[in-house]
């Protein structure tokens, strides 16, 4: 039911050419509000009561580092179901938002899932959250200025961009550049993921105009980059509505 709402959420935005970047927070806050509920109510009983309170620090702890990830992560998720839709002739404005919205809840609610079992002692779980943990956290916390406790502000209108197709794989100039450790994993993490965006309306106006943000400004943080986000999704929503 809940992931039903928030599908719904998804198609009000998807429906509205001029949705605005508040509603990008709602859903993403949302998606991660659902998936916490979601796995508490499930495993909170299964814990001691210290191991409940550990574990609702966690999962805020969790969501705070992996908050830019699963974004970006989401957004991937999207293009494909863009492509899957294209596909099969589904020409119906459902595409990208609710898709957006619930694989965003999905990523949250496995991170929370992992957790939980870290907290049972599963060992490979713990090892493999630390494997994870530390490319979210350097990405999510490239340089000073990402020290804040909220991982998304971007409530008030972006200035959109003009959106614009993809040419070339701009993001290996981070690995050069003389810049911070997480500055270099975004630019490593983009760098990887580029070849991998389908070819679909909204997933080349994304990434078309995410390209153009970086190559402006290849020394953004978290986020700098969160936000060039959002514009990016939005303006490209708007030109592909």
């Amino acid at each position: 039911m809940l992931l039903l709402l928030l599908a719904l959420f998804g198609i009000s935005v998807e429906l509205n050419p001029n949705a605005q970047a508040w509603q990008l927070l709602v859903g993403f806050h949302a998606a991660g509000l659902v998936a916490f509920t979601c796995v508490s109510v499930w495993g909170a009983k299964q814990l001691s009561k210290i191991k409940r309170y550990g574990f609702m620090g966690l999962q805020l702890l969790a969501f705070r580092i992996a908050y830019f990830p699963i974004v970006v992560f989401s957004a991937t998720v999207s293009c494909y179901t863009e492509l899957l839709f294209d596909a099969f002739g589904f020409d119906v404005p459902l595409k990208i938002f609710p898709e957006l919205f619930v694989s965003a809840a999905v990523f949250f609610a496995l991170m929370s899932y992992a957790l939980f079992w870290a907290l049972k002692g599963r060992f490979a779980v713990q090892a493999l959250i630390v494997i994870l943990g530390w490319p979210a956290v350097l990405i999510s916390f490239a340089n000073q200025q990402d020290l804040i406790i909220l991982p998304d502000n971007n409530w008030a209108d972006l200035q959109l961009p003009t959106v614009g197709l993809p040419h070339s794989n701009p993001y290996g100039a981070a690995l050069k550049a003389n810049n911070s450790l997480g500055q270099k994993m975004i630019g490593l993490s983009g760098y990887v993921l580029y070849d991998h965006i389908p070819n679909s309306p909204w997933a080349r106006a994304v990434q078309g105009t995410l390209e153009q943000a970086y190559l402006k400004h290849p020394d953004g943080n978290a986020h700098d980059q969160l936000t060039y986000h959002y514009a990016a999704f939005l303006a490209a929503h708007r030109a592909t509505w």
